[in-house]
């Protein structure tokens, strides 16, 4: 088979998924758009995202939580029956609420109500750290959408680079693909050398293995991006489906699955800015100092164990005919073990959450830096890209196969001047992504938009 035919349809298995394939989730099946912007992606990612729909439910549970933290405890109800003397309940019936000739072999039957109550504000500090837990699953909500957000627009954006490189391909193939059959016609009249007819296919052979490379890198990037909103289950239909087609409209459907461009019109920046950004709306630095408020709010809790708990009660009992009333009051003897070893627990949980804080903060800076460098050098490189540049590219490999098809010039100056003038163009597309990918980089590191 002719890798012009593996070209042309080695992504059809993407058209059962991009036009029609269904993934269920929650019970109900979505559909996969047709065509796949970035924005629907990222709907369908905070919709679908099974990270992100985990950290969620984490959210809910603990925001039930603190509901149960701000419970008031509720008060006991003890019902007892004592003394039931045997075989005499069974003999005499009736003298199980009487009298007896045995005063002391009376039953007793007590009903007791308890109610604890808590001292040193254990219930307001339950709360408040309760608080801080929830904002602190908040943040991880919002963190776990920005790694899960920078992954997508990385897959999607390498799936726009492969297409465009991919387009590059094509263009040349088809040209190369007339050029041949020009020499044919002249070979066969004898006016073109067959050397020339064969450097000609080698040539055309190298395009369609840089255009097989790109439509794979293609294919894999859709799927990244599928799995991440959810449908990475759903089937391709690479079991029942031969690799091949034409490498022309239909290949052209499938190139279209990814709806987007490596347009970008860049942003003025600065290091300082980007860093006060970082420190303060980065999710996982704000989780890191949630954690930490809340782990001092634990060490206040540990400490008011040490006050003791009064549990009181009122207590009615009926021996035999008589009827009695009691008050109950109950305190433990002893806390302070109990308290210590508590209070070093949550002491040292603070000292973690204190160290993680500042990890948290020396990696988002140090995520800062990087991203700006990167931004910094992919936007001087861009620069040097200019459409003069790539116009004359194109006019010096015109001119070189015009003066070839005239004699003027040899075919290996038109080959290398279209080797360099593909090769600025695939340079060019690497340019546009590393700069878009430079700036998506940076609203990673930082937790802010910087992009409109």
């Amino acid at each position: 088979m002719s890798n012009r035919l593996l070209f042309g349809a080695s992504v059809k298995v993407l058209l059962l998924l991009a036009l029609g394939a269904q993934f269920a989730v929650g019970g109900r099946a979505q559909l996969v758009p047709s065509k796949l912007s970035l924005a629907k992606a990222t709907e369908l990612l905070m919709q679908r995202n099974p990270t992100v729909l985990a950290a969620q439910r984490n959210l809910d549970a603990l925001r039930a939580q603190r509901t149960a933290a701000g419970l008031r405890p509720t008060p006991t109800l003890t019902a007892s029956a004592t003394q039931l003397a045997l075989p005499r309940v069974f003999t005499h019936p009736g003298l199980i609420f009487g009298t007896g000739d045995n005063v002391a072999a009376n039953s007793t039957y007590t009903v007791e109500v308890d109610q604890l109550i808590e001292r040193g504000d254990k219930r307001a500090l339950r709360i408040a750290q309760a608080e801080w837990n929830v904002r602190l699953a908040e943040a991880q909500l919002r963190d776990a959408v920005r790694q899960q957000l920078f992954q997508l627009r990385q897959s999607f954006f390498n799936a726009v680079l492969a297409r465009e490189n991919s387009r590059v391909a094509r263009e040349n193939l088809a040209h190369f693909d007339r050029m041949a059959q020009v020499l044919r016609a002249q070979y066969r009249e004898g006016y073109a050398a067959g050397v020339d007819l064969r450097r000609i296919e080698i040539q055309r052979f190298e395009l369609e293995r840089d255009a097989v490379a790109a439509e794979q890198t293609y294919q894999q990037a859709v799927r990244d991006v599928f799995n991440l909103i959810g449908a990475g289950d759903a089937p391709s239909g690479a079991d029942v489906r031969l690799i091949g087609g034409r490498a022309g409209g239909e290949a052209e459907a499938d190139l279209n699955a990814i709806e987007g461009d490596l347009d970008i019109i860049p942003v003025l920046l600065w290091i300082d800015d980007l860093r006060r950004l970082a420190l303060a709306n980065r999710p996982d630095v704000q989780a890191a100092r949630f954690n930490v408020e809340a782990a001092r709010v634990g060490v206040q809790l540990a400490i008011a164990s040490k006050a003791r708990d009064v549990t009181v009660g009122g207590q009615y009992a009926r021996t035999g005919s008589d009827n009695t009333f009691g008050v109950v009051l109950s305190v433990p003897l002893k806390v302070g073990a109990r308290a210590r070893t508590a209070i070093e627990q949550a002491t040292a949980l603070e000292l973690q959450a204190e160290a993680q804080l500042r990890q948290a903060e020396t990696q988002a800076l140090t995520d800062v830096e990087k991203a700006f460098i990167a931004y910094r050098t992919s936007r001087d490189r861009l620069r040097a890209f200019t459409s003069d540049v790539l116009v004359a590219a194109e006019q010096v490999r015109r001119t070189e196969e015009a003066a070839y098809r005239e004699g003027a010039r040899g075919l290996i100056d038109f080959l290398d001047a279209q080797r360099a003038y593909n090769q600025l163009r695939v340079e060019y597309n690497q340019a546009r992504y590393d700069l878009l990918m430079s700036l998506y980089q940076l609203e990673y590191a930082t937790g802010a938009r910087l992009l409109n």
